[in-house]
């Protein structure tokens, strides 16, 4: 294969891994001292990624995935790629089933050593999300003050992950506030210019 799609099979490998619960593939996807930023961790993959997970998650419920082609920035012996992704989880926000389907692009840093293509950053950009009871028509009581205070690029994962006891950032990277999208990118496009 070539680069391009050794490093688009590394990508598509590391979701396949997240969301089966591969935590020893998934692991093997990272350096050893890869970063991940998520909107609900940030640190070292093996540490604060690979096998966790946040409050609101529940793997008893199901979680669909699907990803967009990667777009591939090659140079030399580092790349960057970008990843569409929608992911909808089934969870419950008091008694009620819901589903929260979160939009995003994923920013992969890749780097080849001794042969080898493997992660050394991801990098997840929220774009949106949505908030749907199971069964139509249920009132799902939303705090209307609390979603107002929200992100409008990750207001429903806020939401469900609050009223589930956990915190989130709301200084996170999302497309709502384009300021915290771009040194993302800029510090990937120099990144591959480094080697």
């Amino acid at each position: 294969m070539s680069d391009i799609e050794t490093i688009s099979q590394l990508i598509l490998w590391e979701r396949q891994a997240r969301g089966r619960k591969l935590d020893d593939e998934l692991a093997a996807t990272y350096w050893p001292e890869a970063t991940v930023t998520t909107s609900w961790s940030t640190g070292l993959a093996k540490d604060t990624f690979v096998g966790q997970h946040p409050v609101d998650f529940d793997y008893s419920l199901p979680i669909v995935g699907r990803m967009g082609t990667p777009i591939v920035h090659l140079h030399g012996s580092r790349a960057y790629v970008e990843l569409a992704s929608s992911t909808k989880h089934w969870m419950y926000l008091g008694q009620d089933e819901v589903i929260v389907e979160s939009f995003m692009t994923l920013v992969y840093r890749v780097e080849k050593r001794s042969g080898v293509w493997k992660i050394s950053d991801m990098t997840a950009i929220c774009e949106a999300d949505t908030l749907t009871p199971v069964i139509a028509g249920n009132d799902l009581h939303l705090d209307r003050d609390l979603l107002a205070s929200l992100r409008t690029s990750y207001r429903f994962l806020a939401y469900t992950r609050i009223k589930a006891g956990g915190k989130i950032d709301n200084n996170g990277i999302g497309t709502d506030e384009p300021a915290t999208v771009q040194p993302v990118y800029d510090k990937a496009e120099a990144w591959i210019k480094e080697n």
